[in-house]
């Protein structure tokens, strides 16, 4: 399936893909689909966004990890050089703005391998900007369309997801923003650190307990390691009794709801890990917020290493929010140097 899928692509990096150096950085919301399609093509091609991109995180509302922006055709070249740029369409009706914007973007030959073949979905990188994502889906009929979407989805959604993590990581990390002398004291004192942004503020550093905790406010965010020498855990029922134990004793007046709550072997960086995840609830006051926990064994160090992200944020979206303390977290790393 991956040759095939990379047959499908080629053909557009190859007749569009160019030098990166002169082109502006791709602007706009990572987190934001822009969606360019004739109004008429508009109901069809909801499907296939959702279909595509179908994650959603539950805090305890629904909220999509990528949210749609619709534009005209017409418009095109006004939103050209966003991050996540997606031109769709559906059939051969010249008449229909959509399918002309197409049949002027590709080939007559890429346009025919559309209609009568199986390249219903074409992908490239940083056409008009850097750090970009490009996306034709256009073929004879939606039929078709969820069938490709079925066969290539995730290997596309993988493409959106390392772009977002890539692009928050600059923002979070780039230049003199981060705090060096944090991330060495903790390394020389722990054997461990982080990459931590400007503004995080310790909240609670404890050697004895060996455990770290970490926020930034307005709105909040919040980080904390806790690690014990030796493997704390065997299976899922133990990760779960070890996860619902640790709220309540170092964060005080919260725990874990059973509610959307999830455990799942994952890889974590270099580890496999345990990624435990759902939502937080305070017990004395009617606040919580969604959380993302990693556990794992490093056995170089020979710990084990619990990495807790949570956000309280009411009201509001906090799915880029709870993605920048997760990438936080994944900057985690151990060095038995120290």
């Amino acid at each position: 399936m991956k040759n095939k899928l990379f047959n499908c692509i080629i053909i557009l990096i190859l007749a569009f893909y160019g030098c990166e150096i002169g082109k502006p950085r791709a602007e706009g919301a990572d987190n934001e689909l822009v969606v360019v399609t004739s109004f008429e093509d508009r109901e069809s091609i909801q499907s296939v966004i959702t279909a595509l991109f179908n994650d959603t995180l539950y805090s305890p509302q629904p909220e999509p990890f990528y949210r749609v922006v619709w534009v005209d055709p017409e418009n095109f070249n006004n939103i050209k050089f966003h991050v996540n740029v997606i031109v769709a369409g559906i059939g051969n009706n010249t008449k229909n703005v959509g399918t002309r914007l197409i049949k002027n973007l590709l080939t007559d030959e890429q346009y025919t391998s559309t209609i009568e073949g199986d390249n219903q979905l074409i992908y490239a990188k940083n056409i008009f900007s850097r750090d970009q994502n490009y996306l034709i889906i256009n073929g004879p009929n939606l039929e078709k369309l969820i069938e490709q979407v079925k066969d290539k989805g995730a290997w596309l959604k993988k493409q959106y997801d390392e772009l977002l993590f890539k692009r928050q990581s600059i923002h979070l990390f780039e230049g003199s923003t981060r705090q060096k002398d944090l991330e060495k004291s903790l390394l020389e004192k722990y054997g461990w650190t982080l990459k931590i942004p400007w503004g995080y503020t310790i909240i609670r550093d404890n050697e004895e307990e060996q455990f770290f905790w970490m926020g930034r406010d307005i709105p909040y965010r919040w980080l904390a390691v806790k690690w014990k020498d030796g493997l704390v855990f065997s299976d899922s029922a133990s990760v779960y009794n070890y996860a619902m134990s640790l709220p309540p004793k170092y964060f005080g007046h919260i725990q874990y709801s059973d509610y959307l709550f999830k455990i799942e072997p994952v890889s974590f960086n270099d580890w496999g890990a345990w990624k435990i995840s759902g939502l937080w609830e305070s017990i004395e006051e009617a606040q919580g917020g969604p959380f993302i926990s990693y556990l794992f064994y490093d056995e170089s160090s020979n710990r084990s290493y619990f990495i807790h992200s949570m956000i309280f944020h009411p009201g509001q979206d906090k799915f880029l929010l709870l993605k920048q303390v997760d990438i936080v977290a994944h900057s985690f790393k151990v060095d038995t140097k120290y």
